[in-house]
Order: C-alpha cells, then structure tokens, then sequence
C-alpha cells in the first residue's frame, strides 16, 4: 500500500533576527488588496493529524481496491485505438493518471508503433483527431459501460479527498511558516499571497510525490513576491541599489549597508534559501542550489534596470522592455525553483537546470503566456502603484494602437506561443516529459490566474478555485 508521504522541510538553518532592526517604514506603504484568508485559516491551522491518518488510511484501503480494477480496465480495453485514448485521456483529466504512468506509456507506444498514420488511415478530420485526446463521447466514441465510467468517478472522488488531505497538511505547514515570520506586518506593503502562493505550487505539481518540491517552491514564490514588491511599489532607486548589490554578494555582511527595514528582506532571503540548501541531500546541493542563486540574482539586477526606468520617466521600446521583462518575470529564476525539490527525474544524465541555461522555445513560450497575459489584467493596478511600466503602455507608445488592438495583437502572440509549446512536446522530446510538465503547467497557469483579472494580487478572482481544491472534499 502506498505511504502517505510525511512532511520533509524544516527549518534548521540559524536565524538571522538578531541582526535586524524592526523600525517603521521610512515612508508610507502603497495600498494593496487585503489578504482573503487572514481570518479563515480554520481549514489550514492546526490540521488534526488523527483526521489525516484516519481518513487518509480509510481512502487509501478504498483506493486500492479500486487501482487493480482501473488498471485492468486500462491493459484490456478494447482494441478500438479511440476508446483506449479516450480512456488514457479520461484518467489525465480525472487526475489519476500518475498512479498508471508505465501502463499508460505502454498502451500509447502500442497504439503509435502500430498505427503511426491513425489520423490519417481512418480519415479523420483535424477536429476529430484532436477528440481523440479528449473524452467527448458525442462523437460516437464510447469510452466503455456505465459500470466502468462509475467506478472511474468512485476512484476519482476517493483519490482527490486523499490528496486535499495531504495538501491541507502542506496549508497548515506553510501558514505556520509565514505567520512565524510576521513580514506582512513589519513589511505592510508587500502581498500576503502564501495561500495563492501555494495554489500556484500545487498547479505545477499536485501529486503526493512532490510535497518537498511544493513547499520549497511556496517558500521560494513568497520570496520572490516579498523582493519584488519591494522593487516595483517601494524601494527608491538609491536603496534598491544598495540592496541590489547585496545580492550580488550574498553574504550576511552586507546586511549592515541596507537600511533598516530592507535588512528584513534580505534576511529572509539568505534564510529561504538556506533552508533549502539544508533539506536537499549532499548530491542535490552543489549545483541545485548554485543554479538558483545564480538565477536569482540575475533577476533583481534586471528588476533594477526597470526601476532606473521609472525613477528616469523613460519608456523603452517594446522590444527593449520585452527582453528584460522575461527575465524580472523569473522566466529562469522560477522556473529553477520548480526543479529544488524534484527526485531523479532532473538527475545529471537529464540535468534540468542545464536544460534552463539553454534557453529552450518551450520555456520562453510559457512566459510570453505568463508575461502577456499577466500585463493584459494588472496594468491598470501597476499603474496605481507607481509601476507604470509594462508591456501594453511600451506597445501603445511604440505603435500608437488602441487598447483593443493591443489585446488582439496580444491574444494572437499567446496563441501562437501555444503553438510552439505544443511543438515541443512532441516526441522525441529534449528532456524528459517529467520536466516538460512543470512548464506546460505554468502556461495553464498562467490562463487561469489572469483569465478575468490579477488573481494573485486581487485574491477574490482564485477564491472560489482554491476553496473548491483545498477546503471542500468530493462527497462520497
């Protein structure tokens, strides 16, 4: 039976406290949204561990029961090459599909190595074939009888109770994490996303096996958020520069050239990061953790740049802005993140973070998503803010085009990075499909976050996302 993961990630590395000043602000902060959660953290605190055993084990003995029968539904189904996509395609969508990785491998190479013109050979037209990847069972393609789709659904719902579990134990772990470190009060201009944070961790990788690589990545969002607000909506460009060049550093001297409440930040920089460096295995660290603090300081030396514009009133070209705004993004830096806490997968023979250093479409296609549709939602919030800088108002004064025109031109940019992100993916791939995902899962993202507006800065739009995933189970 499988083992509900236990919870890795503390933290053992030494605080920096005591080398902080906790004076006010130098100024007054900015007015952002309020955190949504602040008074309902009933469903993350103090998560009973009595709950998650007893009805973390009950879902377990039900599950397993059910796996043998799915995955006998999976190697026998029938020889139609439609119905088993359909049932391939119907674990994917259902979430299921990583307890059936080898089985479902199989019966894809089986179907390609036998039928490599399947599209073509049935005359299938292009929205047929794309069917053929979805389960759309009005185009006459039956998946298989009633009693099978029930006990798909049945194993579904058990599986998706027992994972919120295990995610709700993350929930508690991370809010008692940021509420030990209290930086929304001492740092009230910064935004108080952990929840958000952590519904962005769980999109990229959900399955029980990622726990370590979640935590670290919610620990290391918050991080980036905290420096980040601190460049767009606070630091002035003299500060930022001293802070600037303390990361260039690294090093817990440089503490004592920033002002008071930038020690803060950095503190809790040198600290996040230490606190990964101290949970990865003496394999993982040598190059995990030098890549990412690479990665890191190349993105606050070029959110310093964009700050330097602001400070300077200067607008730079569309395409001038483009390139350093892929980067202040975290194209790399977050990206490197999503690989801290990942098992063999990013091992030296498919090095990941090798794979990053080469720039690879896939990847930049995803920020082109990320970056567009994030400035499409939020600019008239940066704007608010001070943060005048964005791609719309660079494209506007470039091209002198309208809102609307700007957000076709936009919407045709993104489709065409869906595109190339499709491309990619097919096989052979580059790497594995395993470092693939996390990348094509950011895009989606992406679509989700900044579909009706800023859902990481405004909370309300992912509200009733993240209480459909992590409060309420699937009833029985």
């Amino acid at each position: 039976m499988e083992q509900q993961p236990s919870l890795p990630f503390t933290n053992t590395s030494e605080s920096l406290e005591a080398k902080t000043n906790h004076q006010v602000l130098p100024r007054p902060p900015p007015e952002i949204p309020s955190n949504i959660w602040k008074d309902t953290h009933s469903f993350i605190s103090n998560v009973e561990s009595d709950r998650i055993s007893e009805f973390g084990q009950t879902y377990m003995r039900q599950i397993e029961e059910l796996k043998d029968e799915v995955k006998e539904m999976l190697i026998v189904a029938a020889n139609d090459p439609v119905e088993k996509i359909n049932l391939v395609n119907s674990l994917c969508r259902l979430g299921v599909s990583y307890h059936f990785r080898a089985e479902i491998e199989m019966q894809l190479n089986r179907i390609f190595e036998s039928q490599r013109n399947l599209g073509s050979d049935n005359n299938y037209d292009l929205y047929t074939i794309s069917v053929l990847f979805r389960v759309l069972r009005q185009h006459g393609y039956k998946m298989s009888s009633k009693s099978r789709i029930d006990t798909l659904l049945l194993f579904a719902k058990l599986d998706f109770n027992r994972v919120q579990l295990l995610h709700q134990q993350e929930l508690s772990h991370l809010s008692s994490w940021w509420k030990d470190l209290d930086l929304p009060s001492k740092l009230p201009y910064i935004r108080d996303r952990v929840i958000e944070a952590y519904l962005w961790a769980v999109a990229i990788y959900f399955e029980p096996y990622y726990s370590r690589a979640r935590l670290m990545l919610c620990k290391f969002s918050m991080m980036l958020t905290v420096v980040d607000d601190t460049y767009d909506s606070y630091g002035t460009v003299e500060e930022l520069r001293l802070f600037t060049d303390a990361i260039r550093r690294w090093d817990i001297s440089a503490l004592d050239d920033l002002p008071d409440y930038m020690k803060i930040i950095y503190s809790f920089l040198l600290n996040c990061i230490d606190e990964i460096h101290n949970d990865l295995t003496e394999e993982e660290k040598s190059y995990r953790v030098s890549y990412t603090k690479d990665t890191v300081k190349e993105m606050f030396a070029a959110q310093f740049v964009e700050a330097q514009w602001l400070d300077q009133n200067y607008v730079p070209s569309f395409d001038e802005y483009f390139r350093t705004a892929t980067v202040t993004a975290g194209i790399f830096a977050y990206t490197a993140s999503f690989f801290l806490g990942m098992g063999e997968e990013i091992a030296e023979k498919n090095n990941a973070f090798e794979w990053l250093l080469s720039r690879p479409r896939i990847l930049t296609a995803a920020y082109d998503i990320a970056r567009l549709k994030n400035d499409l939602t939020s600019h008239k919030f940066g704007q608010k803010r001070g943060h005048v800088i964005c791609t719309v108002e660079c494209y506007m004064k470039e091209y002198g085009l309208s809102m609307k025109e700007i957000t076709e031109k936009f919407n045709l940019i993104i489709e065409n990075a869906w595109k190339d992100i499709n491309q990619e993916c097919l096989k052979p791939t580059t790497v594995l499909v395993d470092i693939l995902l996390p990348i094509i899962n950011l895009a989606r993202l992406m679509e989700v976050t900044y579909k009706d507006g800023d859902g990481f800065t405004y909370p309300a739009y992912l509200k009733d996302i993240i209480s459909t995933l992590f409060i309420d189970p699937i009833p029985i």
